[in-house]
């Protein structure tokens, strides 16, 4: 094992050996954009990290804890620019967050859909660790939309981001990405013009 990944039984209170997570993490990415899911097993990662069987346990209980930490490591969090508006502000982050899913992201993004598809262990830690955290910053918006009194009081904040993400969803990750600046516009501006539509039936009458 080299020695700048190699660990020893962690005490109480010892800090994480970030290097190793680092060092796992890259490996497990670079198998997930190589290979077929299948074939990103817990032995070709620690071939290819370097990282013993043991040292990998001791940090993630199970391959799909490990895949899940993987996928999570990618993306970046969803910042929100404050704007004039609460639908402005959610906008331009939706905005910016679907231009994310390009290239690699979006490569691992579309795994991390296949994959819970057919795995439910992994469905269930994607959601909990990485979707539903990207989820709040969003529903936290909203409910201060209707604390300012733009949006109604009644407005299921659930059911609206989904419908929004639904939206994103369908058009950045279904869809067939596009190099072609023109044709990026235009999806861009499909979206707003949808998540409007969404808005339209929250705002407060």
């Amino acid at each position: 094992m080299p020695e700048s990944v190699a660990v020893t039984e962690r005490r109480p209170g010892r800090p994480r050996d970030t290097a190793l997570e680092s060092t796992v993490l890259s490996a497990t990415v670079e198998l997930l954009l190589e290979r077929d899911t299948r074939e990103v097993t817990v032995s070709a990662i620690t071939e290819r990290s370097g990282v013993s069987r043991a040292a990998l346990y001791r940090r993630w209980s199970s391959r799909e804890e490990l895949l899940a930490a993987a996928l999570d490591s990618v993306r970046s969090g969803i910042g929100l620019k404050r704007a004039a508006t609460t639908l402005e502000t959610i906008l331009n982050s939706y905005n910016d967050a679907a231009l994310d899913v390009e290239g690699h992201v979006g490569a691992l993004v579309k795994k991390r859909v296949a994959m819970g598809l057919e795995n439910d262990e992994l469905r269930a830690l994607s959601w909990d660790r990485h979707v539903s955290r990207r989820r709040e910053p969003i529903a936290a918006e909203i409910r201060r939309g209707i604390g300012m009194g733009e949006l109604a009081a009644d407005v299921d904040v659930e059911a609206m981001i989904d419908l929004i993400n639904g939206l994103y969803y369908y058009q950045f990750v279904v869809r067939p990405p596009t190099q072609d600046p023109a044709s990026l516009e235009a999806k861009q501006e499909r979206v707003r013009n949808a998540v409007k539509l969404v808005w339209e039936g929250a705002l407060r009458r």
